[in-house]
This record gives C-alpha cells, structure tokens and sequence, in this order.
C-alpha cells in the first residue's frame, strides 16, 4: 500500500521506522511496569512516615493544649491573689 505512494525503499524504511518505534514503546512500557512497582513501595513507605507524622502532631498537640490549661489556671490564681491582697 505504501510502496504506490512512497516507493519500494522508502516504504520498507518507514516499515522499519515504524517498529522500532513500536519496539521502543514496548520497552518503555516494561520499565514503566518496574517504575510502578517501585513507586508502590515508596508509597507504602511514604504512608508510613505520614501516619507517624500524624501520630507526633497530635502527641504535640495534646502537650500544647495541657500546658495553654496550665499557665491560664497560674494565671488565674495569680490574679486571685493579687485581688485577695489588694482588698486586705
């Protein structure tokens, strides 16, 4: 079909041309199949350190909202005492 409109030599080399490109993508889908995997395993691990990372934000979290209660409570005793030491 090619050869009527190219030629004989011109069409075998676009054939060719053809099937390397073909070949090639092939190939590359074979590496992107490992590329996949791999990318699964650096997600997993990624989830990981996300869950870890969750787990130390509300640790901090938990540490930060006792020590607001803490000072807030010194805070109100001291004005307490200051009061109870001003009426005297």
């Amino acid at each position: 079909m090619l050869k009527g409109k190219f030629g004989e030599k011109e069409a075998e080399q676009f054939v060719s041309l053809i099937k390397k490109e073909v070949e090639n993508t092939f190939e590359n889908k074979k590496d992107s199949l490992a590329t996949k995997s791999d990318l699964a395993v650096l997600e997993l691990k990624l989830s990981q350190q996300i869950a870890r990372l969750e787990t130390t934000i509300a640790k901090t979290e938990s540490r930060l909202i006792l020590w607001a209660f803490v000072f807030w409570a010194t805070q109100l005793g001291a004005v307490f005492a200051f009061i109870k030491f001003f009426i005297k």
